[in-house]
């Protein structure tokens, strides 16, 4: 009775013991730079976002970020880094609505998001434009439609990658549009818009803070935004929607993830620094000014959004016939 009583106090020892431990790491958490992978190539959105945040949490932590741009496999790349990187808090992610899409789309990534990434914060939602090289002749969503219609599979437009947000966003376009487009993945938004610029495809869906700029110096026409209202940086530009295909609508979410296991101590310090951050008014300045509305969460409310969006698009897939990869 004795011995048993010794292991049962020493075994409640030891764990009152590692509570206090991870209360001591998120105390003193940060105490050397963070690496802040970024699944998707320089110039894309995620890209974007995830230097406007990184700067802001170097700020708030007292630590540099180092973003890591791990572009490739439709974000897939960077989120099995993150999986397998050490649950200490020193290496963190931003990812888009890909890392939802891709629980269906991606059976062979080599994780599976909610058992080995831990959610720290919704960092914001943003719909996409659909926009055409200029040289083309489409001003308007119906033209667009008409002359895909016409000439089936022969409109190249290009994305992130095979289930990125901005394959899926064309992919649903396609569905509610009923027509046919053909598709050239590159590593990420950056390139993809690129070539939309040099003519090498003929068009790009993505979310507006990547091509607010060039749609401003007139690189690229826009036709209409995905969203189920007119983004108030583009007010004079309409939705798809009310622009010739009724019942589409579109929007991109992005959000910050740890390694899972990482201690719940760390994981609010994160979230206290993220949702600080995204409060402060320069910040939300200057995303709001290319498009997005942040919207800072819990962690909990980060996994429940992961979770009904990931059924959303299982759904999705599954009924467009989109190929798993």
């Amino acid at each position: 009775m004795k011995n048993r009583l010794f292991w049962i106090g020493l075994f409640a020892g030891l764990v009152a013991a590692s509570g206090h431990v991870f209360a001591a790491q998120g105390d003193k958490y940060p105490q050397r730079p963070i690496r802040f992978i970024v699944p998707y190539s320089v110039g894309g959105t995620s890209d974007l976002v995830g230097r406007l945040v990184g700067a802001k949490l170097t700020e708030e932590l007292g630590q540099q970020l180092v973003v890591d741009n791990r572009g490739g496999a439709g974000g897939t790349i960077g989120s099995k880094l993150l999986a397998a990187a050490n649950p200490d808090g020193y290496t963190i992610l931003v990812q888009n609505i890909g890392l939802a899409v891709n629980e269906t789309l991606r059976p062979k990534r080599g994780y599976v998001a909610l058992r080995d990434l831990a959610p720290i914060s919704i960092v914001g939602f943003t719909p996409s434009v659909l926009i055409v090289n200029n040289d083309l002749p489409y001003k308007t969503i119906a033209q667009f439609v008409a002359a895909a219609k016409a000439e089936p599979g022969k409109i190249a437009f290009g994305s992130a990658g095979a289930g990125s947000s901005t394959h899926l966003s064309m992919a649903y376009f396609m569905t509610v549009a009923k027509i046919k487009l053909h598709h050239v993945p590159y590593k990420g938004g950056g390139p993809a818009v690129r070539d939309a610029i040099a003519g090498q495809v003929q068009c790009v869906m993505v979310p507006i803070p990547t091509v607010f700029g060039h749609i401003k110096a007139k690189r690229l026409r826009p036709l209409g935004v995905s969203g189920g209202k007119r983004s108030p940086v583009l007010p004079d530009l309409p939705t798809i929607a009310e622009a010739g295909v009724p019942g589409y609508e579109f929007n991109t979410w992005y959000g910050l993830l740890a390694p899972a296991k990482t201690p719940k101590s760390i994981i609010a310090r994160l979230n206290a620094a993220a949702v600080k951050g995204l409060k402060d008014p320069k910040l939300r300045e200057k995303l709001l000014a290319t498009g997005m509305d942040p919207q800072p969460s819990t962690p909990e409310q980060f996994a429940d959004l992961v979770r009904s969006e990931t059924a959303r698009w299982r759904k999705v897939i599954e009924e467009a016939g989109i190929p798993k990869v």
